[in-house]
This record gives C-alpha cells, structure tokens and sequence, in this order.
C-alpha cells in the first residue's frame, strides 16, 4: 500500500512537471522578439549579455557600469554562454531564466518525493495531505505571475532557484546525523550564487540562517554550519563588490533603478567594513533604492511622513536612530502596500498593474488562509524545520517593503516568496493522523456499551 501511495503521488507530480516543461517551451516561442511591456528591463539584460558575449570589458558596460553583471551573474553568464553558441541575446536570457523556473519546481518535487516515503511509513499521509501537495505544487508551478516572471528575461528565477537550493541544502545537513563536506560544498555554493542572483536576497538569506543558527547553539551540528553560513556569506559579498575575481576592479559604483544594485564607492581590497557595508548602512541603502525606485514610475508608492524626519532641506541629516524608526514607523503601510497592492479600483494605471490587482486576489487568499489556519489551529507543524524559511519570510518582506518606491517592482519581487507562502500553508493545512476532528465518532449503541 506505502508503494502504492508513493507511486501515486510521484506520477502526479511528474505530470505537473511535464506540463509545465511544455508551458515553457509554448511561452518562449510565443514571447515578442522585443522587451515585453511587463518587464522593460529584459532589454538591459539582453544588452549586458551580448556585451558579456562579445567579451567587452564588464566595468565600460554603459548600463549601470560593473555593478549590474556582479550583481546578476548567476544569469548573464550562462545567458552569454548560448549568445556565443549563436542564440540572439534577448532569447539566451529568457532561455536561462526559464530553464531556472523549471528546475526550481523539479527540486522542490525532488525533496518531496525524497521525504514522502517517511511519511508514508509513519502513518502521516492521509488522501487530504496528499491532495494538499498536489494543489500547492500546482499554484506554485503555473501561479500567472510566478509562471511569467520565471520565462522573462529576468532575475527573478535565478534568484529563487539558488534560495530554495540553500535552504534544502540546510535542511539536509542541520537534520542529518554525520555531516558531509559535498554537502557543505552545496551550502556555500547556493549561498554565494544567490548574492550572484540578487545581493539583497542573499544578505537577507545570509541573516536568517545565522540567527537560527545563533539560537541553535545546542546543537552539535551549528557547530559546523555556523561557519560554513559566515564564509559563504562573506564571499558571497566579495564577489559581489569584485574584491575578488576582479583583483584589479575599483567596485561598483552604485546605481539607480530597479535594475542594478548599490555598490562600494571606489575604495579597494578586502576589508570587513567594505565588506559588510550593505549590511551596516542598510538603512540608508534602502532609503536609496526607494527614492531611486520612484523615478518616472508609473504606480510610485508615495513617502509617508515621519515624526522625527527632518521637515526642511536646511534641518540636519536624519541620524541611524532616526533612519530606522522611520522605516519601523511605515513598516506597517509599506508592508500592506508590497504584499495587496495594486488594488483594483483604486491602483490601476496601466494593463500590467490591471493584471498585478487581479492576481492580488489570490495573494490575499494565501495569507487569508494562513491567518485562519492560524487560529483554528494554534500550531504548526514541522516549526523547527520551517523556522529558517519563517525568519527568512518575515525579514525579507520587511525589508523588501521598505525597499520598493514603485507597485510594479514590489509585484515583481513578491514572487520570491511564493515558495515560503506555499510551504507555510503546507505546515498549517497537514493533518497528522488519528487528529481529534478526524477520530470517528461513536454511534448510539457504542456509546451504550
């Protein structure tokens, strides 16, 4: 019977494999041989990749300079590689990027099927748990803008793909009795090309590991990741500023838009505090990154004011203190606005932002059920296993949020967290076996025995 069940569920998920492997190959031949007017940005991608391909110095690129290739690496290389083979630039990009969003479904199936046979032999899949992995599975694989964003040309999938790979890879060695060096390998490696995907992301990956970790100090395995999370993290941000595999790089020198990143200022070497500086002055980075994301925006999300900020251009600069309380003061507004907005009725400017508000439904549906599971429940199961994925979750949504100046973007970059969602509903909605709601009822003449 537990060979049966495995067999049952592994068939439905290679059919939603297959099938979203065919929506892949349908959507790149029916994409436009032009940007798309959903992500205008895949023409700076398809530009830096032909630029790549044709091995024109990266630091002379006339887009945001160094900073975008070091910050987009984990796409534009393998991107210039097809260029080079003769695939025109914009295809190579969306070619990578979709090839990304399929193997981002394939190892979440993977590390399903993996487990399920656990379950199956402890009594924990029930035909409802079943159907749950199935429904989930489907959202996330054809979910309309998960589904897009993961086949234009764009950082999204790459970056998701290489967060997800961190955070099995974790799961494997925090959880398994006798560690492995391949498998630390695969941990640092995840690591560092998510800050190659998205330097944002692999910081806010790179912090909630540690703070699980710092937590877990009791168990014998921290003792091995801990370290192995700082190196790769701290490599993964030398790389990211050129430090190294570019000895003779003056860094990136900072950028505005969606598309680039905010880089060093021209100093060189290895240092701790150049190092670490987008993690010291977060703060005011992402006070950067929104205004810069405002510009000629068409959907802006709009400042509000704060109490300590400074109220002319004559009153001194805010202070960290009053950098901080500032963007805890909008958590609130900003977080609501990144995760429902564009609303429709209210929000909608453009045909994008019109697609944006449809699909917003659903995501008021996903926390809608994640707060009622919540308190109909009480628990959650699997805690100790999802709790990096939580911190993880709750950190990059109050980061992202401060971070976004525009609707568009804040939509776009909503994506990453489709996985975590989907996985948090996973823990809530999963019966265990034999629960009270579930235990039959007696009939009158048991209850008369």
């Amino acid at each position: 019977m537990s060979a049966l069940k495995l067999h049952t569920l592994k068939q439905k998920l290679l059919a939603i494999v297959a099938a979203s492997f065919v929506a892949r190959v349908i959507t790149f031949f029916a994409l436009p041989n032009t940007p798309t007017f959903l992500a205008p940005d895949e023409g700076t991608y398809a530009s830096l990749t032909k630029w790549i391909g044709e091995s024109n110095p990266v630091d002379q690129f006339p887009v945001y300079g160094e900073s975008l290739y070091l910050s987009g690496r984990a796409l534009i290389v393998p991107a210039s590689l097809f260029y080079r083979a003769g695939i025109d630039e914009l295809d190579a990009v969306r070619l990578v990027a979709s090839m990304y969003g399929f193997c981002a479904i394939g190892l979440v199936v993977i590390m399903i099927l993996k487990f399920y046979s656990h379950f199956v032999s402890s009594g924990a899949i029930q035909p409802r748990n079943e159907k749950l992995i199935v429904i989930l599975i489907l959202v996330f694989a054809f979910l309309p803008s998960h589904f897009v964003w993961s086949n234009l040309a764009l950082r999204e999938s790459s970056t998701e793909f290489w967060l997800i790979a961190t955070f099995m890879a974790f799961f494997v060695i925090f959880h398994q009795k006798k560690i492995k060096i391949m498998s630390l390998l695969i941990l640092i490696v995840s690591i560092v090309f998510t800050f190659s995907a998205r330097p944002q992301v692999g910081w806010v990956l790179g912090m909630a590991l540690i703070v699980y970790l710092i937590f877990n100090l009791r168990q014998r395995n921290t003792y091995f990741i801990l370290p192995t999370v700082l190196c790769a993290v701290v490599l993964g941000s030398s790389l990211n500023l050129g430090i190294i595999l570019y000895p003779g790089s003056t860094g990136s020198t900072g950028s505005t838009g969606s598309t680039g990143s905010t880089g060093s200022t021209g100093s060189t070497g290895i240092t701790l505090a150049r190092i670490f500086n987008p993690l010291l002055n977060a703060g005011e980075i992402v006070e950067y990154k929104q205004e810069a994301n405002q510009l000629e925006a068409a959907s802006v999300i709009e400042t509000q004011n704060c109490p300590v900020e400074p109220t002319s251009v004559a009153a001194s600069p805010p202070t960290k203190f009053g950098t901080y309380f500032c963007i805890a003061w909008r958590a609130p507004y900003m977080v609501s606005t990144f995760l429902f907005r564009p609303i429709l009725g209210f929000d909608i400017t453009s045909k994008s932002s019109l697609f944006a508000g449809f699909e917003n439904i659903a995501w008021v549906l996903l926390f809608g059920t994640i707060l009622g599971l919540l308190i109909r429940r009480r628990t959650i199961s699997f805690l100790n296993q999802l709790l990096p994925t939580i911190i993880f979750l709750f950190v990059y949504v109050m980061g992202a949020s401060a971070y976004q100046g525009n609707m568009g973007t804040g939509f776009r970059h909503k994506s990453l967290i489709l996985w975590a969602v989907l996985l948090v509903i996973f823990a809530l909605a999963w019966r265990k076996p034999l629960e009270p709601d579930e235990t039959p009822r007696n009939n009158s003449q048991e209850s008369a025995v």
